[in-house]
């Protein structure tokens, strides 16, 4: 009796073991399948970093990456921050960073600085992890994997010469052109303006010299601050003649309402960047005389195929380039319905009245 009693107890003691042994089984295989999940999730993650997701040339590249990323089977991570972020840089750099730890299986961003991105993006490159760059280039294509996107200098140079046909038909040959951006370090204001002042000069030759370009307005996407610089220079300079802007809430708009304050509607030629409904606004009175328009959408929607044809080992090319178009003030609303054709997470007009904000 003792002797079945010892048996039950050793059985018993022994049946403890073995479901223990099965629960720790359990917990590690467990473990081990979360870890390759966790990988695997990383192997289908993209990210995507543009300097901000808002605002009518913004929102649809983000929409046009999410629906790639979508068709393709991948999950996509938009990392930003808000226009006027003072670590703006630090801040994208640092998404760079974050990417390349996780292991992502590719990286799209848009470099804020030529230079202060370089080392961040072939960290990641080295890495074997694809880098593509968008909106505005590296120096040395050898830096990433490809670029898609305008030719900005290309872009400014087309703008430039519809610009100074416009004004010798005019009958303009001299007088002060004022050019307003966001940020005078930013690699796509800096080849934009490039570009628009080369094709300015070709159209106008020699008379070119008659003319003076005043220094760059800077207004950080804050339409107050455009506005006020410019009023400013419209008091100072009595000859101007013409406004650049190169793109963004902040310049169109401060550009728009500087024009109206003084009384130079109509008066002082306006040339943008990029379609906005803001534009619609201006076109009664003259406050906006035509821009050259990039396909956001089809950026955003071709970063991300291309980035995916790089994991995927196939071979693409260094430069995808995307085409540009120029339309005059009176095609503005035509041409802003058939692009709002596109499915987009559309921005109300108060948001496209404001400088943009992101997460």
């Amino acid at each position: 009796m003792k002797q079945r009693k010892e048996c039950a107890k050793m059985f018993k003691k022994g049946k403890i073991i073995l479901i223990g042994m099965l629960v720790a089984a359990l917990f590690l295989t467990t473990g081990c399948s979360k870890g390759s999940s966790a990988n695997g999730d990383a192997k289908k993650t993209l990210y995507f970093v543009p300097i901000v997701d808002t605002g009518a040339y913004w929102n649809p590249m983000k929409k046009g990456a999410e629906d790639a990323a979508k068709d393709l089977g991948y999950t996509l991570v938009t990392k930003t921050s808000p226009s006027a972020e003072p670590s703006k840089k630090e801040k994208h750099i640092g998404f760079i960073k974050e990417a390349t730890q996780k292991n992502v299986a590719g990286i799209a961003a848009a470099p804020i600085e030529k230079k202060a991105f370089v080392d961040p993006i072939k960290a990641a490159v080295d890495k074997d992890i694809p880098v593509i760059t968008f909106d505005a280039d590296l120096e040395n294509p050898k830096d990433r994997t490809a670029y898609v996107g305008t030719d900005n200098v290309s872009a400014g140079e087309e703008l430039g010469k519809h610009a100074a046909e416009e004004m010798k038909a005019k009958g303009i040959t001299s007088g002060s052109i004022a050019v307003v951006c966001v940020d005078v370090a930013q690699p796509t204001m800096i080849d934009r303006e490039k570009g628009m002042k080369k094709g300015f000069k070709e159209v106008y030759g020699e008379e070119a010299k008659n003319f003076k370009f005043l220094s760059t307005i800077q207004d950080n996407d804050q339409p107050s601050e455009s506005k006020k610089q410019l009023e400013g220079y419209i008091s100072a300079n009595k000859d101007l003649v013409t406004v650049f802007s190169l793109g963004s809430e902040g310049p169109d708009v401060g550009v728009m309402s500087a024009l109206e304050s003084q009384g130079k509607a109509g008066k002082i030629l306006h040339y943008g960047f990029d379609y906005t409904k803001t534009w619609e606004k201006g076109i009664d009175d003259g406050r906006i005389t035509a821009i050259v328009d990039q396909d956001a959408y089809q950026i955003g929607y071709q970063v991300i195929e291309n980035l995916v044809k790089a994991i995927d080992g196939e071979k693409i090319d260094s430069t995808i380039p995307i085409d540009v178009k120029y339309v005059k003030a009176e095609e503005l609303k035509s041409y802003g319905k058939e692009k709002n054709k596109i499915k987009t997470d559309s921005v109300d007009e108060s948001e496209e009245d404001s400088t943009e904000d992101t997460k």
